[in-house]
């Protein structure tokens, strides 16, 4: 049988000593080497802003951006259909799905203005333009660009197969047979 030994466990990971008095105290040093570990609430700004850096905290939501703030989204094309025609903010977090719907708009209404004026859509794309904040750094949609390629639908006559022979005498696709 084996022996049990009466050792502590290894500790993998160092971790300063104290004593049951020492650590029952919140916010006294452990040791004159260590400093305060609790920051007054007035002072942790400040303390963030020593540690992480201005344009960190301005990443996290910390501290608002002014460039994002003042941030507007404006329509530039001529369809009244769609928003964004009176300036509008948005923040970076929001900008990609915003822009990528009032985009989604501009391709049904060009698909709905093809089909009123007898045309097919050929092709339709949507663009999304994304930039960097010079002031925090954040990443977000600047514009977008819808493209449609349409074409006029062929008419009824011109459907079926074309009249191949003599174009002088154009008689139509049928087969004319006495019997």
């Amino acid at each position: 049988m084996d022996k049990i030994s009466n050792q502590m466990p290894v500790n993998y990971y160092p971790s300063q000593k104290t004593t049951p008095n020492e650590s029952a105290h919140i916010g006294t040093p452990i040791s004159p080497q260590t400093p305060n570990l609790v920051v007054p609430p007035e002072q942790r700004m400040e303390r963030l802003t020593e540690v992480y850096g201005e344009k960190r905290l301005k990443q996290m939501g910390y501290i608002e951006c002014a460039t994002c703030s003042s941030r507007s989204y404006v329509d530039g094309s001529n369809d009244p259909g769609v928003s964004f025609k009176t300036p509008t903010n948005i923040s970076p977090e929001a900008s990609f799905s915003a822009v990528s719907s009032h985009e989604q708009e501009h391709v049904s209404n060009e698909k709905a203005s093809a089909q009123a004026e007898n045309r097919e859509v050929i092709s339709q794309s949507v663009k999304l333009f994304s930039s960097v904040c010079p002031e925090c750094g954040r990443v977000y949609a600047s514009g977008g660009l819808t493209t449609t390629v349409t074409a006029s639908k062929p008419s009824s006559e011109n459907q079926s197969q074309p009249y191949r022979g003599n174009s002088a005498e154009k008689k139509g696709n049928l087969v004319d047979a006495r019997v």
